[in-house]
């Protein structure tokens, strides 16, 4: 199992028991059960290109500190390349935490689906046998 899959497991469990409350709530309004499900698409993709950028804004802002050596040069390590190495670091740091909170998302909403699945099955079953006794 990966880390990230044990991390998500302590933030949110496998299994959500589904309970009577459960059935007769989803049971008056079925609308919201599929609501359970609704999200928009995972952009992870955008998140390993914000990534690439601030670490390429940081070695860049790095390398470009030995090119000068004046007092102009002085300047520009010390406050210019100072402000662009911080900014690519808090890029790349914020894509990172988002990552992991999309990964989080993505686990949440599988298990949602998978939820959803289940609260159906066993409304279908209820009504099947409502409909046997009847």
């Amino acid at each position: 199992m990966k880390l990230l899959d044990r991390l998500s497991n302590l933030v949110f469990p496998n299994s959500q028991p589904i309970t009577e409350e459960v059935l007769r709530y989803y049971e008056k309004n079925p609308d919201e059960l599929d609501l359970i499900i609704n999200r928009e698409a995972f952009h992870i993709a955008y998140l390993g290109i914000i990534f690439v950028l601030g670490i390429g804004a940081t070695v860049a802002a790095r390398m470009v500190a030995y090119f000068f050596g004046d007092q102009l040069g002085e300047f520009v390590n010390s406050v210019v390349l100072d402000v662009i190495s911080e900014l690519g670091i808090a890029l790349f740091g914020g894509a990172v935490v988002a990552y992991l909170i999309e990964y989080l998302n993505k686990r949440q909403y599988q298990q949602n689906i998978k939820f959803r699945r289940q609260v159906k099955a066993m409304l279908a079953e209820r009504s099947a046998a409502q409909e046997s006794v009847d």
